[in-house]
């Protein structure tokens, strides 16, 4: 378990409290229940019985008819809503639920009638009957419902009605006048649909021009007529014109007011305004329509108290604040910072255990504290007050999305909450969030990266001169920790037997990153085939089966000089791929892995024949043009990153190169510099295969000197000096005409007196 006491800024505002307008605020507040609660028994109200109560604080002296009212209702309010009602003594006020979800959130609105007894919220058990409950009356406010978009007739009213009554709801409050620019009630990059409901309260007859400005379409009616449109998909119009006005009279009283707005995507604008007693044709002064023409100070938003149930008088309670997202680099889904707060009655306040657990496999422990989402959801939160070993438990499904900030707040970077995320605990994460921490601590790990070299383009001079110079060494020892704590989460999830199969795409994404760290940075072959083991174990897709075995035969032969392993990963893989047709690129690597494996085992023929398949393969889609500039470029990228001892970036370009032009190992140069980098590494037992591999591929290869020299030395390095001397022999007598005879008669000639004196 985590232990985390973590404070965000508190200039950060999440969209609840920068929407107060439409009311997403979650606030609860500590109250003292009513005295007349019988406990034990169920909670009777309307004649039937609840299964939990909240009290409204609601002033004594309120006299406004509406109540808007929202709460977490921890799973015991049906999808539909029938099983909650608002009860003052044994009065059923007029209620309406506005909005149900994401997850367990409640939004509803109650009228106000003359009684002196407290409010309170009653849910959970069966459906209350519709016919018990008191009629809405009540006209004022302006309510605003957004919901899912579908494909109409966007020049259309009655098209896009028909469509906006039939289509998914997402959310709804009252507003105090018609003017949004997105979804209200979400970030989420969807089309959608809304709609502006009430009355219009008329003081003084007279004309009114109205006005609409949208993106897309929209529709103002009065009294169900149509006085401003604008139709179609389009642009919202930024300036009040002559034919953009629409003149009505109306008389004073109420009159039904709606508006209808589609977009088609997420960033729909939607505004209406209106000139008083216009002058002429021409508009002056079009202004919104003020709050008061809907009577939106009839409505009071009053806090909620903590839920109470009849075997269990106190219930714990939490209220929590969605601080900032923190973007990754090359990565659209960001981490989400919240900050949770314990907001239970008194009576359970002391010094109680205080343990959450977040619904992502992660807990922590304490009154407040920060946690940091991997991804946006809907997440099962549970707090648990633990008292003389008694624990008072509630658990609400929550959403977790990216806050609307304004310009002013202040937002988190990954560094602000590195620290949690090194706490985490990696075998309890979902495989979609199991892959967002390892994006984190890599792009951590990144931020360690040595600078350019200098006088380069992509170096500003007077600000590199500025920067206070950081010790390469430190800089890399930081690198490799972030990148270790990102290969090490993915093999302790993938390690043992799987709990579930599934998420195959997640789990190749992982075993793929994971391979790079442990082939390219860590010179790690057991841990790469550790990875693509386990990443075996929990796929079932075919094509996805076929692509572990694929990856662990490469493993097997280049990375661990082991073909004999490779040959039944390499069967088995072709059983699934069933032919180039299935997945071309793992086509490509079968028989460019397969041509490794034949030329490891002495098959010449075999080794060259699946080199050029996959070499057709790789040309599909390139000219000859295209491939000569990758080609030239692979090439001097990986020379340079060897110069340089960049042995990472090295291996990965030369993993780039044999991947798309897998041919290249027939002419030898792409072997000559794969065993310099395996040289460079320590590692002289796969120098000395890779020249015994260009031997039985192309003998006559112009690099086959300089690689055998090279295995010579590798083979000195390791001890192996008759093997050495061996090679030595074959190259002056086989290559007579090489430059590198001088050389390589002088070596033979040191192994040789080195023999002679027993050394």
């Amino acid at each position: 378990m985590n232990t985390r006491k973590h404070g965000w800024p508190k200039e950060s505002r999440s969209i609840s409290s920068v929407c107060s307008s439409i009311g997403l605020g979650i606030i609860f507040l500590v109250l003292a229940l009513p005295n007349s609660v019988a406990w034990g028994q169920n909670f009777r109200r309307g004649g039937q019985e609840f299964r939990y109560l909240r009290p409204i604080a609601l002033p004594p002296d309120a006299s406004t008819p509406i109540v808007v009212v929202e709460f977490y209702h921890h799973g015991a309010i049906q999808s539909d809503g029938k099983n909650v009602i608002v009860a003052t003594g044994n009065e059923l006020p007029p209620m309406r639920v506005l909005q149900l979800g994401p997850g367990d959130f409640c939004r509803l609105a109650f009228q106000t009638i003359a009684t002196r007894s407290p409010y309170e919220i009653l849910y959970g058990g069966p459906p209350f009957p519709d016919e018990r409950r008191p009629a809405w009356t009540a006209d004022a406010g302006l309510l605003l419902e957004v919901r899912a978009y579908r494909d109409c007739n966007l020049n259309n009213l009655d098209s896009v009605r028909q469509a906006f009554e039939t289509a998914p709801p997402i959310g709804a409050d009252y507003v105090a006048g018609v003017q949004h620019a997105g979804n209200p009630f979400t970030l989420s990059a969807e089309p959608y649909f809304s709609r502006y409901s009430g009355f219009l309260a008329i003081s003084r007859g007279g004309t009114y021009g109205f006005f609409t400005s949208s993106q897309d379409c929209s529709f103002l009616l009065i009294d169900g007529k149509v006085v401003a449109q604008a139709p179609g998909r389009h642009e919202p119009t930024r300036w009040a014109k002559p034919e953009t006005r629409h003149d009505i009279r109306l008389d004073p009283g109420r009159h039904r007011f709606e508006y209808y707005h589609a977009s088609t995507t997420e960033a729909g604008v939607a505004v209406a305004a209106w000139e008083v007693e216009p002058k002429g044709p021409k508009p002056a002064m079009p202004s919104a329509i003020p709050p008061e023409a809907f009577r939106a100070d009839a409505i009071v938003r009053p806090q909620v108290g903590p839920p109470s149930a009849p075997d269990q008088r106190f219930l714990p309670d939490f209220s929590f604040r969605i601080v900032s997202d923190i973007p990754l680099p090359n990565n659209d889904v960001p981490l989400i910072a919240v900050e949770f707060s314990e907001a239970g009655p008194s009576a359970l306040a002391g010094s109680p255990r205080v343990v959450w657990d977040f619904g992502d496999g992660q807990t922590a422990e304490g009154s407040k504290v920060g946690h940091v989402f991997l991804r946006p959801g809907i997440y099962s939160v549970k707090l648990s007050l633990i008292r003389a070993g008694r624990p008072f438990e509630i658990s609400n499904r929550i959403q977790i999305d990216r806050p609307r900030l304004n310009p002013q707040d202040k937002t988190l970077i990954l560094d602000d909450v590195i620290g949690i995320l090194e706490g985490y605990q990696p075998a309890s994460l979902e495989p979609a969030l199991l892959l967002q921490l390892v994006r984190a601590y890599l792009a951590k790990a990144d931020q360690y990266l040595p600078p350019p070299p200098a006088n380069t383009i992509f170096v500003d001079q007077e600000q590199a001169a500025a920067t206070p110079a950081k010790d390469p060494k430190e800089l890399e020892k930081q690198r490799l920790k972030y990148q270790k704590m990102a290969l090490d989460a993915i093999k302790t999830a993938l390690a043992g037997a799987p709990a579930q199969k599934g998420e195959g795409s997640v789990w190749l994404e992982l075993a793929n990153v994971g391979e790079s760290l442990a082939r390219e940075v860590f010179v790690d072959a057991a841990t790469a085939v550790e990875v693509w083991r386990g990443c075996l174990a929990r796929v079932q897709d075919p094509i996805a089966k076929a692509e572990c075995h694929l990856a662990l035969a490469d493993v097997s032969i280049n990375d661990m000089a082991d073909p004999p392993s490779a040959q039944s990963h390499l069967e088995e893989a072709d059983h699934l791929l069933g032919g180039a047709a299935a997945k071309p690129e793992l086509y490509r690597k079968h028989q460019r892995v397969l041509g490794d494996y034949n030329a490891a085992t002495g098959n010449a023929e075999a080794a060259v024949a699946a080199y050029r398949r996959a070499e057709e393969s790789a040309t599909a889609h390139q000219n000859e043009i295209e491939r000569t500039a990758w080609r030239g470029a692979h090439s001097r990228s990986t020379e340079e990153f060897l110069q340089n001892r960049e042995w990472e970036r090295a291996i990965h370009e030369i993993r780039l190169w044999q991947d798309e032009f897998p041919a290249d190992t027939i002419e030898g140069y792409l072997p000559l510099v794969t065993a310099k980098y395996w040289a460079g590494r320590q590692r002289h037992d796969l120098v000395t295969a890779l020249a015994d591999r260009l031997l039985v591929v192309n003998p006559y290869s112009p690099y086959i000197e300089e690689l055998l020299l090279l295995s010579a030395k590798s083979d000195v390095a390791r001890g192996q000096h008759e093997r050495a001397a061996a090679t030595l022999e074959s190259l002056l007598k086989d290559y007579p005409g090489s430059p590198l005879v001088e050389q390589s008669r002088q070596m033979l000639e040191t192994l040789r007196q080195s023999a002679s004196q027993g050394k």
